[in-house]
């Protein structure tokens, strides 16, 4: 068993956290959570944000999200479909790369997508740890639509030892009245060029 048998503070946090999880939830848990200095060697950074992309993309999400809303994609061209993507830390495990730039065990991917009257978000968040997921789908008018902007949120995750952390974020948010919806988008690439195409598209619509 390697550390689990040593008298690391997190032992018994990592014996518990993974009782009856796969093999691949168990390399997750492992990776963020299995004590430093352990002889049994661990998943890289890389090797693990592979494993989330590659979940990621097996579950073919840009179809999914257009089966949900019910439309050809034909039909959501008034500006090309947006993608935003990343990690989110709300009491998810949580861990500091190598690079510096944080990770957790959940990961969320966004659609959005444009109509001429409309705009519509399907939302999907992975679980890497655990046999769960999230998915969310909503359409709003464009006259009902406030603003599109990008602000930052702190998160509080559970860091290696089981202690709360908090992490720093930036969120695109889509602002409704009396809502406001946040994607994470660090991920992303380009996402600051999208949020403007954004932005002017509700202009257009706003003035129409």
């Amino acid at each position: 068993m390697g550390c689990f048998g040593s008298s690391n503070p997190n032992q018994q946090l990592l014996n518990s956290a993974i009782v009856g999880k796969t093999p691949d939830q168990v390399k997750v848990l492992k990776y963020f959570l299995k004590p430093e200095g352990c002889m049994s060697k661990n998943m890289s950074d890389d090797e693990y944000f592979s494993m989330v992309i590659a979940k990621r993309d097996a579950l073919n999400l840009k179809a999914r999200a257009l089966g949900k809303i019910g439309l050809d994609e034909d039909e959501l061209q008034e500006i090309p479909p947006v993608m935003f993507e990343g990690f989110t830390f709300q009491d998810a495990w949580a861990k500091k790369r190598a690079n510096g730039n944080w990770v957790s065990s959940s990961y969320q991917i966004s659609w959005l997508f444009f109509s001429t009257t409309q705009v519509y978000l399907y939302q999907y968040v992975i679980y890497m740890d655990e046999d769960k997921k999230r998915e969310y789908s909503e359409e709003y008018f464009y006259k009902d639509v406030t603003n599109f902007s990008t602000r930052s949120e702190t998160e509080k995750a559970k860091g290696t030892l089981g202690n709360s952390i908090e992490v720093e974020t930036t969120k695109f948010a889509l602002v409704v009245p009396g809502a406001t919806l946040t994607v994470a988008v660090e991920g992303s690439k380009n996402f600051e060029d999208a949020i403007q195409a954004m932005k002017q598209k509700l202009r257009e619509k706003k003035m129409q």
